[in-house]
């Protein structure tokens, strides 16, 4: 087992991981570094970049909410506060990166996925499961990366733009350059809409606009690798308030990272990582802002054992920053988080044995250990069987420690997740899969109202139990991709008995693509039982389809449409929000 730089290029993103052999297998969020997706002792899937061009979608949200296990609620159209729902958990209790770098906001706890432009993603790998030994605080229900493009071998460059109803338009372009030693990138994309009214009862629009844009540059020079990356989104979203008057307000989300990883020997890679995040957001029809800015040192070191076994010993320092003004509760936070883990890859045979343990010191919140037990075994060569023991932890946020209602004295929220599993190739092309799952969710943070009728503050008090049954089955042919995936869960409130908010007790999904000539067809169908919501009020199930088609005018040239809702379904995903109606989207792209 020979030790590459490739792991680091395909956790932060450079143009090497375009040219992997069988790429859409290849995945580092379960381990930490390269694996076989159909080898890994975990549930995963990923989205392609296919998959990602033929979205209709303006956000990942509308990516992620047609793969088995997620959901999301919105409130309202484009650039409005969103959430995912990871088989059931809360979207504070998952973890989302962008190239490796973890981008959730330390005030609000959630990464605010309504900004993150699909134009810029490569592909996106999901991990439904807790995976917080690896990855660290808010890895309770599972793991987002994004993996931003950086273009394949040699010059490339593209251009798309298009264009739809309700004023929408979107533009991207995009240029680079790779050889075997060094790499650079640049890609720009810019987006806008008039948007609908968010509130059922308005008739007042909510617009959006949006440009982002990613720079990134790397350089292999003998055993020694440097990575440079810059991803940022800004602009602006209009909302309604409580009453429903028109507000709006600016945005800023950004990751950025410096990475030097040195290949000692044959069987030792060290790498080091710089990064800075930062999520801030300006009323502007107010004073009231939130900034939130982290800088993260990391230290880990990928060690082969016994020429079969791999070994991870890893080290971060961050630094947090929080800085809100206006509302009920002005705060400043700062404080620092330290973090040690290790992992442990044992293989003997058809068997496999992943451990792992992570130990964070908040300044603020405390110490928390947690651990992890992956267990693999190849019972047949089309066949994969895994199981799982592990803890997971989210850290109060600052808002919840220091904003309305805060209590400096919170707790960790814990978990502890069961998970058994099984992938089964039927035949050249077809597989099955199929995961059985408990999540159990301890020290939930929860307001609690003391003094009618709104003095109250947080409290440690709540507690969850999510049991699930996923099943999925595959086909990839020469021309035709077919997956359709079934959920089935109990997401309980152990507090009350009742079912936790937004979240269905089941939900299915199907995709198709279809290539013909120059032709490509696609559609996406989704259902989703109903869910409750607050006020206890109750959101009706739905079904979405989503058509796609393309043709291709020349090598470099291709004209394209998309549908979304295909057949105007009027739903909610958060109670009295609307959602898009049936909307049509005409487009080109050179390359």
């Amino acid at each position: 087992m020979k030790t590459s730089l490739l792991p680091l290029a395909l956790l932060l993103g450079p143009a090497s991981l375009a040219a992997a052999e069988n790429l859409e297998t290849l995945v580092v969020t379960a381990t930490g570094y390269l694996v076989n997706l159909a080898q890994a002792p975990a549930s995963l899937s990923v989205i392609t970049s296919d998959e990602i061009r033929n979205s209709p979608g303006m956000d990942i949200t509308d990516l992620l909410r047609f793969h088995t296990g997620l959901e999301i609620g919105r409130n309202g159209g484009p650039g409005q506060a969103s959430s995912l729902f990871i088989r059931g958990t809360e979207s504070d209790q998952n973890l989302v990166m962008i190239d490796g770098v973890p981008i959730n906001s330390g005030s609000v706890g959630s990464a605010a996925l309504q900004h993150i432009d699909p134009q810029l993603i490569e592909r996106i790998e999901i991990y439904k499961g807790p995976r917080s030994t690896l990855w660290g605080s808010g890895a309770i229900g599972g793991v987002i990366n994004i993996v931003t493009r950086r273009g394949g071998k040699g010059v490339e460059w593209g251009a798309s733009l298009e264009g739809g109803e309700k004023d929408t338009w979107r533009a991207n372009a995009r240029a680079s350059y790779n050889d075997e030693y060094k790499r650079i990138s640049a890609s720009l994309s810019h987006e806008r809409t008039d948007g609908f009214p968010p509130l059922e009862n308005s008739r007042i629009n909510a617009g959006y606009d949006n440009t982002s844009f990613t720079l990134a540059a790397g350089l292999d020079a003998g055993i020694h690798g440097f990575d440079a990356s810059h991803w940022q989104t800004q602009g602006n979203v209009e909302y309604l308030d409580y009453f429903g008057s028109p507000l709006d307000q600016d945005f800023l989300n950004s990751r950025s990272s410096l990475a030097w990883q040195a290949r000692f020997r044959d069987d030792w890679s060290s790498l080091l990582e710089l990064s800075h995040v930062r999520d801030h957001i300006d009323q502007n029809q107010s004073s009231d802002s939130v900034h939130t800015d982290r800088t993260e040192l990391k230290w880990q070191n990928d060690i082969e054992v016994l020429e079969q076994d791999r070994l991870l010993l890893g080290y971060k320092y961050s630094w947090e920053s929080v800085e809100a003004r206006g509302g009920f509760s002005p705060y400043d936070a700062e404080y620092g988080i330290q973090e040690a883990w290790a992992q442990y890859d044992l293989v003997r045979g058809a068997h496999q044995l992943i451990a792992g343990f992570r130990y964070l010191d908040h300044e603020d919140a405390g110490s928390k250990p947690t651990w992890s037990l992956n267990y693999g075994y190849a019972w047949s060569p089309t066949t994969h069987l895994f199981a799982s023991v592990a803890t997971a932890f989210r850290v109060p946020t600052a808002n919840e420690r220091y904003g309305f209602g805060g209590n400096p004295d919170l707790e960790p929220e814990e978990s502890t997740s069961y998970e058994l599993g099984m992938r089964h190739r039927l035949a050249e092309g077809h597989r099955i899969t199929a995961s059985l799952y408990r999540n159990d969710i301890d020290n939930m943070i929860q307001w609690t109202l003391v003094n009618p009728p709104w003095e109250g503050y947080n409290r440690n008090i709540a507690e969850a139990r999510i049991d699930g049954l996923e099943l999925g089955y595959d086909f990839t042919g020469d021309h035709l991709d077919l997956h359709l995936g079934g959920s089935w869960k109990d997401p309980e409130d152990r507090t009350t008995g009742e079912q936790l908010l937004r979240r269905a007790r089941y939900s299915l999904d199907a995709r198709v693509g279809y290539d013909w000539n120059r032709w490509h067809f696609g559609a996406s169908a989704l259902h989703s039982g109903k869910r409750k919501d607050f006020g206890n009020t109750t959101l009706g199930s739905y079904t979405l389809v989503n058509l796609d088609a393309s043709y291709r005018l020349t090598d470099e040239w291709q004209l394209f449409a998309k549908l979304e809702n295909t057949f105007d379904e009027d739903y909610q995903l958060a109670s009295g929000y609307n959602t898009a109606g049936r909307t049509g989207y005409l487009g080109i792209r050179y390359r």
